[in-house]
């Protein structure tokens, strides 16, 4: 049985929480943060977080569906869609999304909600294997706990799908419970933290929904429905967090008995308890198996940087063994290098275990602490400053509970909510969405490099941007126009991986092969800096 690629995977998390004419769902909030928490976790299916995003109070159908537009499109393994909040029955008994600002005048809420039906062609239209849409909504009339005429149901359907709602459609779907979550995704979040007792390592969408049939009917609460097209129910979506061994492959993951900042005295000691198997290497694993399963960080490396977390570090190899002094560059095929390269891709967890040779702000006085499980975010290439060529990884921290926060007014401040404004890049990085369309605007959402636009059935032009120099630590680099390029997801992948770089000439150069493929595409609406291409080449120029 095989999960799906989350590299080749997307989620769109939508709710409404806030109203000016309905009653507002705090709970609906509280949905997005639990059930992406659980989506990006290794544990249960390791989505990166860049693909899972979060739409919250959208003011408008834009807000609302570009997001989808730009997953669907992107998705080649799964692509799910979840929607929360108050939803209301339109004049052709078709379901209508409702928005903030949505009236309960039903002559003017039909072009002030968003057609579920819309949506429906998007996720349909996407060349993802599988589609999967959760409705968790009601609509709001003499209350809010009803979801709509018989027919209404049968409007989910997409073909080559899994559609489930939260009750029948007869019946009034609960949107409040008494608890942090409405009652319908409380029993999705469960059995995603805590799996189902029995069950085999993976668990299916047809076992997701029985088991959220049985607590919702054992609570006596609205009975949930699915749709299933093409078997897409025997999916296998999510890892069984109940069953041995679960979890991750052999070798990743935490090991049982030994909790977050357990010392130890010796790397014999590390070796014994099997968090970091090696008695001399700093990195374990390998790129067959999947990934590294563990690192110390304990001042090996002179551009090591540790931000407690966020590190940034230090690949393995040019070191004289005797003084431990680089004296050549090293390599991305190097093993242990090779090993945090294939972390990137497959999401495994890394333990991380410090030494007290590290930062003093962060290591133990003496001996080893294992400080918790981190995943490999991204890597280049820079002069050491021993002055030979070194490969650096960035590794963030996993937190289980730790809810996601944007800044209010600089990319790397924590503080404030509004997930419209802002998105992550990064643990604790933003962007400011704003400057980001504005540069889609000035080359009319085409990609630099290739031309391509993505259009939405409607006439929404949706085209992803990337930053030629990361806001994340270390790079620091600005959320300037400057900055940043308007590109097709291909080419914003291929030029985060370092796989394509830009002359000062605008020249597209494959850094595989050397060879240019293309010419960057400017206009005067939009200068790019010349600098951050420079920055971006010396980070994954080979040559």
């Amino acid at each position: 049985m095989r999960q799906p690629d989350p590299q080749s995977s997307r989620a769109v998390l939508i709710g409404t929480a806030h109203y000016e004419h309905q009653p507002d769902l705090p709970t609906v909030a509280r949905n997005l943060v639990g059930l992406r928490q659980e989506l990006i976790q290794p544990e249960v299916w390791g989505l990166p977080p860049q693909h899972c995003t979060v739409v919250e109070d959208p003011q408008n159908a834009d807000e609302m569906l570009d997001p989808v537009y730009t997953a669907a499109q992107e998705a080649r393994d799964v692509l799910l869609v979840y929607f929360s909040g108050h939803a209301v029955p339109g004049r052709n008994a078709d379901l209508r999304l409702a928005l903030p600002k949505t009236p309960l005048d039903r002559a003017r809420e039909h072009y002030k909600s968003v057609s579920y039906d819309d949506l429906r062609v998007m996720v349909r239209d996407s060349r993802a294997r599988y589609r999967i849409v959760i409705l968790d909504c009601c609509y709001s009339g003499t209350a809010i706990n009803t979801l709509g005429p018989d027919d209404m149901f049968r409007q989910t359907g997409i073909d080559g799908s899994y559609t489930i709602t939260s009750s029948e459609a007869t019946r009034p779907s609960i949107a409040e419970g008494n608890g942090e979550y409405t009652a319908f995704t409380e029993e999705l979040i469960t059995v995603m933290r805590e799996g189902i007792l029995g069950g085999g390592k993976y668990l299916t969408l047809d076992e997701i929904y029985d088991y959220v049939l049985e607590q919702l009917v054992s609570k006596e609460l609205p009975r949930p429905e699915r749709q299933d097209r093409n078997d897409a129910g025997k999916l296998a979506l999510i890892r069984n967090r109940s069953c041995a061994g679960a979890d991750t492959p052999p070798g990743y993951g935490e090991i049982p008995g030994v909790q977050e900042g357990t010392l130890f005295a010796s790397r014999k000691d590390l070796h014994n308890a099997r968090v970091h198997r090696p008695l001399q290497a700093g990195i374990c694993g390998s790129e067959k198996s999947g990934g590294a399963e563990s690192i110390v960080v304990s001042g090996g490396y002179p551009d090591d940087e540790d931000h407690g977390d966020v590190i940034i570090y230090t690949g393995h190899g040019g070191q004289d063994e005797k003084t431990k002094r680089q004296v050549r560059d090293q390599r991305a095929t190097d093993p242990g290098n090779a090993a945090l390269l294939a972390s990137i891709t497959t999401r495994y967890p890394v333990r991380v275990i410090r030494g007290a040779a590290g930062d003093p702000r962060y290591s133990p006085p003496a001996g080893f602490s294992y400080d918790g499980l981190y995943t490999v975010e991204s890597h280049w290439f820079k002069k050491g400053v021993e002055g030979f060529q070194v490969i650096q990884f960035r590794l963030e921290k996993l937190h289980d509970n730790a809810p996601p926060v944007v800044p209010a007014d600089f990319p790397v401040d924590r503080a404030g909510v509004n997930i419209s404004r802002w998105g992550p890049v990064g643990l604790g990085t933003y962007q400011d969405r704003r400057i980001a369309d504005r540069v889609r605007q000035a080359h009319n959402y085409e990609c630099q490099i290739c031309g391509v636009i993505l259009q939405t059935p409607s006439g929404f032009r949706i085209t992803p941007t990337v930053h030629l120099r990361s806001l994340a630590i270390p790079h620091r680099g600005p959320d300037v126009p400057a900055n940043i390029l308007c590109v097709c997801p291909t080419h914003r992948d291929q030029l985060n991986l370092g796989m394509i770089t830009i002359d000062d000439d605008l020249r597209v150069i494959d850094e595989i092969t050397g060879d240019p493929i293309g010419h960057l595409h400017v206009n005067g609406k939009h200068r790019v800096g010349h600098e951050y291409l420079r920055y971006h080449r010396e980070l994954y120029r080979r040559r």
